[in-house]
């Protein structure tokens, strides 16, 4: 197998000797404002066919920051577009507002500091973006420069994730790999809407439809996971997705030995082919060593009943709520946005916990409502996508993460599909959002 070449970062974000000296590579380390220790690792690689080196990566554990940007632009514009998003990102949250604020979500969580916690990455993200824009108007040589940006920020046992462009971020456990973020393509953008099959294929026609630089206003897309034992986070730049053949071989090389080692072999993988730069940051869990009183548990006990009270989990006992909930995946919504039944060509059904969403139809939902129930047996819907009318707050969860569930728990699964086709029989559509 090819070995990656690994690169000396260029920038000081990366911050070499401080991870030399602070964080051992491959030791599990104590990190600011989380609660498990953690090992990380990356590898870099330019790849056969480039002339430079456009990915970048943040490494900064002493702020339980990790992020990786893949420039483009060509030559210095890529690489200089990465390199300011990242400088730009870690100033941001450095800052002593961004402190203040992830301090106080570690001594109080709760729904609304969380929103603020979000609202601080995305404004970090956004900032990023004039900073690329300012300077790419300044000098011609850059102009049309950007790079995406996948940012994964810990505290408590929880993971805050933003998302711009086609690089990506997976969390891989025991025995799932969620893909969490969903590409700014255009393919991607088809497969949500409707348009075009789920399992299309990527083309290099496949335009980038969203990234840093690329215009004055950044679609933001941010995501919060629970953390526990054992898992390993993911940040790639699309030279490693695009190349590694399937989820489930991917996620074999997540898992694959230490933090390091794991980023080796992806990047090495992605290596054989050898068509673009390729990044890997792996971020492992090993034991937790602060046990808190307070707990944020994601869900609040209001977002709990109504989730209880959906047509797929009606009935369903507590511990399996819990059980089914925990692959599920919470995203805020705004006003005006379509719901999308495909996700990084994943069908996908959620429940909705606050808010209003208009369905094909008029009909208005609200907490408690199931959308795309049908993904969870295989069906695309060919109607209109639904739309939030009023910001929205949804768990969603992917149709091979629901039959991992149902096959770990034969009583749970009856219990599921029993609900499922109850609710399907009164929708009496078939392909029906909600």
């Amino acid at each position: 197998m090819t070995q990656p070449r690994r690169v000396k970062a260029r920038s000081p974000q990366t911050a070499p000797k401080l991870r030399a000296l602070r964080y051992p590579p491959g030791v599990p380390s104590i990190v600011p404002h989380f609660d498990f220790r953690v090992a990380f690792g990356v590898a870099t690689d330019q790849g056969k066919r480039r002339e430079t080196l456009e990915d970048a990566y943040l490494v900064a554990p002493e702020l339980s920051l990790f992020a990786v940007a893949d420039g483009m632009g060509g030559h210095a514009g890529g690489e200089e577009a990465a390199r300011l998003a990242l400088d730009e990102l870690r100033r941001s949250l450095a800052g002593d507002s961004a402190q203040r604020l992830i301090r106080s979500y570690v001594a109080s969580p709760g729904l609304e500091i969380r929103r603020r916690v979000f609202n601080c990455l995305r404004l970090a993200v956004e900032q990023a973006n004039r900073r690329v824009r300012e300077e790419a108007a300044q000098r011609p040589e850059l102009a049309g420069m950007g790079t995406t940006l996948d940012v994964a920020w810990l505290a408590r046992d929880r993971a805050f994730l933003a998302h711009a462009g086609d690089s990506r971020a997976y969390l891989a456990r025991d025995r799932a790999t969620l893909q969490l973020t969903q590409d700014h393509a255009q393919i991607e953008s088809l497969k949500a809407e409707g348009k075009l099959h789920a399992d299309a294929k990527q083309t290099s026609q496949n335009r980038l439809l969203n990234a840093v630089g690329l215009t004055d206003a950044i679609q933001v897309d941010t995501l919060f996971v629970q953390l526990a034992r054992g898992d390993r986070l993911l940040l790639c730049s699309d030279g490693v997705h695009g190349q590694i053949d399937g989820e489930a071989r991917l996620g074999e090389l997540i898992r694959s030995g230490s933090a390091q080692a794991a980023a080796d072999a992806l990047v090495a993988e992605a290596g054989v082919q050898g068509r673009d730069n390729a990044t890997a940051v792996v971020v492992a869990l090993a034991d937790r060593f602060v046990q808190r009183a307070e707990v944020d548990r994601g869900l609040a006990p209001s977002d709990l009943e109504g989730a209880r009270s959906s047509p797929l989990l009606s009935g369903v006992p507590l511990p399996q709520v819990l059980a089914t909930l925990a692959v599920a995946v919470e995203i805020e919504l705004s006003s005006g946005e379509a719901v999308p039944q495909v996700v990084t060509s994943d069908r996908v059904a959620y429940v909705v916990l606050e808010g209003l969403v208009q369905c094909p139809g008029g009909r208005m939902v609200g907490g408690g409502a199931l959308l795309f129930p049908e993904s969870l047996v295989g069906v695309v819907g060919r109607e209109a996508l639904p739309v939030v009318e009023q910001r929205a707050r949804l768990l969603r969860l992917r149709a091979d993460d629901f039959q991992e569930i149902c096959d770990a728990d034969p009583e749970l699964s009856a219990q599921l599909f029993k609900n499922l086709a109850q609710h399907l029989a009164r929708l009496r559509v078939p392909g029906a959002s909600g």
